[in-house]
């Protein structure tokens, strides 16, 4: 992977088009940290529920993000909120498979302890 500075932002190589590192003009690295959390617990979910046979439609996925109020302000809190639809006998399979994600998510297990992950479901 590569960093590159055109201009005054940072981006992100990548052959289908470079990310933008600047919080005015493109994602910050903090919202990226955040953002990858999300999308590694989401990719985690979706592999164990479709390794288990489990029928079921991910709508949407939320995410947020808490700082530190003391300088650096690191990143606190990550809240991801998957919203998933489903036959009502299959959500207790469901939110037995949704205890392992943190486990199974390099992501995750890559952030400081400090940083609090939380999940939830939303079943629609």
């Amino acid at each position: 992977m590569e960093l590159i500075q055109p201009s005054e932002a940072l981006e992100l190589v990548h052959a289908n088009g470079n990310w933008l590192l600047d919080r005015e003009s493109g994602f910050s690295p903090v919202q990226l940290v955040a953002a990858s959390a999300a999308s590694c617990s989401t990719y985690v979910f979706e592999k164990l529920l479709d390794d288990r046979g489990i029928p079921y439609e991910m709508k949407k996925v939320l995410f947020e993000y808490q700082l530190d109020v003391y300088y650096p302000n690191p990143v606190s809190q990550i809240d991801v909120r998957f919203y998933l639809k489903t036959r009502d006998r299959d959500c207790e399979e469901i939110k037995q498979v949704f205890f392992q994600i943190a486990e199974n998510c390099p992501v995750i297990q890559s952030l400081h302890p400090r940083i609090k992950t939380n999940a939830f479901i939303v079943f629609i």
